[in-house]
């Protein structure tokens, strides 16, 4: 088991991460609007991080059984999204085109379907704690989530491209949909039936639903453009992530030294 000070430690170090990289955005903002769009677009290359922490957890966890299998899927999800963070920045800083759309989205859009495997998996064991009105009642939030942002889509009189608009739906229909087990998982937190971080998988990308109903909004009235306040919400959800996934570890190493311990103890008998 974590013990109390590891805590507090884990809880301290994320706290500073949020707000060291919250003020990093806007001090670069400070500088003007060429300096925040190259800075928001390589500090994304710290995307990384959970792939590497998710890539951790695969090696150890293997293939054996439903929590074996819910890594694999997070990790195809996080490299997918890695990858699209790193298309949007040759798009924008090297081809110095629109990174919206472009086919960052083709990424983006594809890793939707593996994160939501993973929330399956992630959390089927406690499938017994999942009451249909539980279901039901974050269904109606993210219905609700939903119809504003669609209308907001198709009402827009901006003069985004026929494809900006359709994909302003996409983003929405599939974070609503992602958003119903995710928001089950963090019901189950705030009842005490799971700690915060292990949670912080699934609030994580609850900040990623809000930050695109944020960028939407500006991404309509043309004022979006990366390094962005906004994108600060998006930085948050790799932050989150990553606290997230280093918990699962420490947790795997440590019930498997426990392990180790009482296997050696058998064999001195």
């Amino acid at each position: 088991m974590e013990t109390r000070l590891e805590k507090l430690q884990s809880q301290k170090y994320f706290l500073i991460s949020l707000l060291a990289s919250g003020f990093a955005f806007l001090i670069a903002e400070s500088f003007g609007k060429e300096t925040a769009i190259v800075f928001g677009n390589w500090i994304f290359v710290l995307a990384i991080v959970p792939v590497i922490l998710s890539g951790i957890l695969v090696k150890r966890n293997g293939l054996v059984g439903d929590h074996g299998k819910s890594w694999i899927f997070f990790l195809i999800f996080i490299v997918i999204w890695f990858m699209a963070e790193q298309i949007w920045t040759v798009v924008e800083l090297f081809y110095h085109e629109k990174p919206f759309p472009s086919s960052a989205d083709i990424f983006y859009i594809g890793g939707y379907p593996f994160y939501f495997v993973f929330l399956i998996f992630y959390l089927k064991p406690f499938k017994k704690l999942i009451s249909k009105k539980l279901i039901i009642s974050t269904l109606l939030i993210a219905i609700a989530v939903l119809i504003p942002n669609l209308y907001m889509t198709f009402q827009n009189n901006s003069d985004e491209t026929q494809t900006a608009i359709i994909l302003g739906a996409i983003y929405p229909i599939a974070d609503a949909i992602v958003l119903i087990p995710s928001m089950i998982g963090v019901v189950l937190f705030f009842r005490g039936k799971v700690n915060f971080l292990w949670s912080l998988l699934l609030i994580g990308f609850i900040i990623e639903v809000i930050a695109d109903t944020a960028f939407q909004y500006f991404s309509l009235n043309n004022d979006m453009y990366t390094g962005n306040p906004v994108d600060i919400l998006f930085f948050w959800m790799y932050v989150v992530f990553s606290f997230g996934l280093y918990d699962h570890i420490k947790i795997f190493k440590k019930s498997h030294d426990q392990k180790n311990t009482f296997d050696n103890k058998e064999s001195l008998r």
